[in-house]
């Protein structure tokens, strides 16, 4: 039995009219736990007498419990049509309704229990459930309520009650329900797991989980108890012991399909994709209506990067339940990927109708918007990103918001930087256009980046992001300024350079790289670390250089990190040198990472913080996209309106650089052919 219901009729001592010997043999094997021994007799004796009303209904009860649904459904069927005025039987049968979801069935089944036995408190009990589960909330309630006048120490009903309160959002009352039915029953397992379960939702998860471990002591063979606790675990970030406790409900249930699809989410969790898929295609096996379990598989095949597959999994599970926001947003994710922009638009427009606050559809929304330049909504809609899960320039303070619109004619403004060191790099830009408009501009930035920053000009105060001033008029994230400057594709402040490196250094780095001029410089810059996007990105040295002619250029490493046995494999593998700076750390060191970045004829690089560094200081870059690139490459273009000294090299296939690596090699060489001298 799941937590919440209960048979109305429990196996007990038949009819008269049932052959005694016989059906007390099976009963007694059927209440002992020896279900195929007690299936047999009832078989024999149904093979004997197919109208015999005990046999049918023992054999539903039977079938039900070992999770054999449509079996059950057909005893069931049988055993009203023989004997039509038994309430208990009408009751039971609405159990597998139920769990069929054949909702209005279930419920006419309970409703003609109750017209033969007026006081079925289980009959009212589960009744609520289906109501519960059909939306109809008020009505759930009210069944529930019933159920309690008829026994008010009836702790299941207390139990239910509680289910419905929670799906209300009435977390407090749900969880005094699930207490008063403890207080009744201390031995009521399902109260204690559905208490669980309003913890979760209110986060109290140690509790919560405390809750499913006493359910389970108390009944350890419930499968759902196990699904249950799988689901903190999970929340719980404890994704190992989620998956163990998902095998368990599935040992004591082989055909619970939620324990399926949430172990199948959790596999994902782990990076197990492959895993994922199998455990939600057996959920789907087991119920096919399983719309969770399509969604979950969906996101599975998204995360290999199979998109066209994917999306049939977000459309059966919207089919299923239409008014699934996540299934939408990700059906948004899978569009998106494939390019097919106005189509993922749609979706997650249609995410954000079922849900006002889906965050991830609005943000990625604006992804998609701003790839394709629509700026003007696309920023206003980026503003999503500060209440994100893991939010993004939402800094507080007690001074106001600055979003363009106050005078900021002798005011101070505290800018503060957010995101990734490529991104303050990139609209530091807006900085000196604030300064313009009278105002005095204190921008907030990580340590390393202090120096660079200063060379942008006079004017500006920059401070360290963890030593920020108490004295200001108005702040602003540094993202969002391209919305409070109403920028447009027509309006981006796109003169380079912007940053300047160290004169002194650049030049001593450029002679030295470049043998006294002998030899043009390459930086190059291949690896991304970064966990969500970082393997799209990343491009292998070996195939680089496989079609990349060497001979016209010193290659230099942009790359951070140590790359020295890459480099090495390299030089044996295809006799090809990429020379490092000891002295420069690539990561730590910006200022002296920007002057070897500025000592370099051209760069060729990944999407990193080095293209960045390279478009700011007005160097000749050529960038590696993959299929889908980040938004600030836009769409389909080979140009930047950021950085005019970049020139961009899309992926034509997913995952595929060949033709990427081809056409940068004819750029390389005919600018090599272009370029006599090296540029000062």
């Amino acid at each position: 039995m799941k937590p919440g219901k209960k048979f109305g009729h429990a196996p007990k001592s038949p009819g008269r009219e049932t052959p005694r010997a016989h059906i007390q043999d099976a009963l007694a094997l059927h209440q002992q736990g020896r279900f195929d021994d007690a299936r047999i007799l009832y078989r024999e004796l149904l093979k004997h007498n197919p109208a015999n009303f005990d046999a049918l209904h023992l054999s539903a009860l039977l079938a039900y419990q070992t999770a054999r649904l449509d079996e059950a459904d057909q005893l069931f069927a049988k055993a009203i049509k023989v004997k039509s005025d038994f309430g208990a039987a009408y009751s039971n049968y609405g159990l597998v309704l139920h769990d069929l979801k054949r909702f209005d069935e279930a419920l006419s089944a309970y409703d003609k229990a109750i017209s033969l036995t007026p006081d079925d408190v289980d009959a009212y009990c589960n009744r609520g459930l289906v109501l519960r589960d059909m939306k109809r909330l008020e009505e759930a309630l009210e069944s529930c309520y019933k159920a309690i006048l008829i026994k008010p120490d009836h702790a299941l009903a207390y139990s239910n009650r509680g289910m419905v309160l929670r799906e209300m959002g009435k977390l407090f009352e749900a969880i005094n329900s699930y207490d008063l039915a403890i207080s009744i029953d201390p031995a009521c397992a399902p109260a204690h797991a559905n208490r669980g379960v309003a913890l979760q939702d209110a986060d109290r998860l140690d509790e919560a989980l405390a809750c499913c471990d006493k359910a389970i002591s108390l009944q350890p063979g419930n499968a759902e108890s196990y699904s249950i606790r799988g689901n903190i675990f999970r929340k719980m970030k404890r994704i190992d012991e989620a998956v163990a406790s998902y095998e368990m409900a599935i040992a004591l249930d082989p055909r619970n399909a939620d324990a399926y699809s949430n172990r199948g989410l959790s596999l994902h969790d782990l990076n197990r994709f492959d895993d994922a898929i199998m455990s939600c295609e057996k959920a789907i096996s087991i119920r096919a209506d399983h719309g969770e379990a399509h969604c979950n598989l969906g996101v599975s095949l998204q995360s290999l990067r199979r998109f066209e597959e994917a999306i049939p999994c977000f459309e059966r599970a919207i089919s299923i339940m239409p008014d699934y926001a996540e299934a939408y947003f990700n059906l948004g994710v899978s569009l998106q990927n494939l390019k097919r922009s106005d189509e993922a638009i749609m979706a997650y427009d249609k995410a954000m109708s079922l849900n006002r606050q889906e965050v991830k559809a609005h943000w990625n929304k604006s992804l998609v918007l701003l790839a394709n330049g629509n700026f003007e909504l696309g920023f206003a809609l980026y503003e999503w990103r500060k209440v994100q899960p893991n939010p993004l320039g939402d800094r507080r303070f007690n001074r106001p918001l600055w979003l363009g619109e106050e005078n900021l004619l002798g005011k101070t403004i505290l800018i503060h930087e957010e995101q990734g060191i490529g991104d303050t790099i990139q609209f530091c830009r807006y900085v000196n256009l604030l300064a313009a408009k009278g105002a005095k501009v204190i921008f907030a930035v990580t340590a390393k980046l202090e120096k660079l920053m200063e060379s942008m000009g006079q004017g500006l105060e920059i401070r360290r992001i963890d030593d920020l001033p108490h004295v200001f008029d108005y702040h602003c994230p540094l993202l969002s300024l391209p919305l409070a400057f109403k920028t447009s594709s027509a309006s981006i402040p796109a003169q380079t350079p912007y940053i300047h490196a160290d004169e002194s250094t650049s030049a001593s780095l450029r002679k030295r790289l470049s043998e006294n001029g002998k030899k043009k410089i390459c930086g190059l810059s291949w690896f991304s670390k970064n966990e969500t996007t970082g393997v799209s990105r990343s491009v292998n040295l070996l195939d680089f250089f496989n079609a990349v002619d060497p001979r016209e250029f010193q290659f230099v490493n942009l790359q951070y990190g140590d790359m020295s046995e890459e480099i090495a494999n390299l030089k044996r593998q295809k006799d090809v040198e990429i020379m490092s700076v000891p002295e420069i750390d690539n990561y730590k060191d910006i200022d002296g990472f920007a002057a070897l970045v500025d000592a370099c004829d051209v760069i060729v690089s990944i999407d990193n913080t080095t293209v960045h560094i390279a478009g700011a200081l007005n160097k000749k870059t050529f960038v590696m996209l993959p299929y889908v690139a980040d938004w600030r490459w836009m769409q389909d273009r080979d140009d930047s309106p950021w950085y005019p000294s970049i020139r961009l090299f899309r992926q034509q296939m997913d995952g595929d650089w060949t033709d990427v690596f081809k056409r940068i090699d004819r750029a390389m060489l005919e600018d090599a052919a272009q370029v006599e001298d090296h540029p000062s």
